[in-house]
């Protein structure tokens, strides 16, 4: 019997950890965004604006995330050339649908007002970088459900 108090106790922990029960929650403009978001530590020269994280309990990798970025040139060119991003014409840039409310602050100005690039590859991703026309500040979202 004390043999298996371990092992169960064993099995509970990776099944939570498994799930999203561990890493789950909803973070607004909070430090560790950055990681939770893109998997990567924050470049020095980026400065986050605001950012909001949300991920799900369910088993199954669920998030959505916003950030908004100050104006970088070199990161902008990093996400637009690295990832083989397009940008969309006036007429393909209907109002972006996103599973959760965004935020405020996340694109503040009317679409017009913004570049809109998505991957070109992957068709189906939820990915959306926006500069701002006149500020070159960028948003970024994503969401998988």
């Amino acid at each position: 019997m004390k043999r298996r108090i371990p092992a169960l106790l064993s099995a509970c922990v990776l099944l939570t950890s498994g799930c999203g029960y561990a890493s789950s929650g909803t973070w607004t403009d909070a430090p560790k965004n950055w990681q939770r978001a893109f998997r990567s530590t924050k470049p020095p020269d980026v400065v986050v604006v605001h950012s909001h994280y949300w991920r799900s309990s369910h088993w199954s990798l669920e998030f959505e995330y916003f950030f908004h970025i100050r104006a970088n040139e070199a990161l902008r060119q990093q996400l637009l050339t690295a990832n083989e991003m397009v940008q969309l014409k006036h007429e393909e840039s209907s109002e972006p649908v996103f599973f959760g409310k965004k935020p405020a602050w996340f694109l503040p100005k009317h679409l017009d007002s913004y570049e809109v690039w998505k991957y070109r590859i992957e068709r189906n991703s939820s990915f959306r970088v926006f500069v701002d026309k006149e500020n070159g500040d960028l948003f970024l979202t994503d969401n998988v459900i």
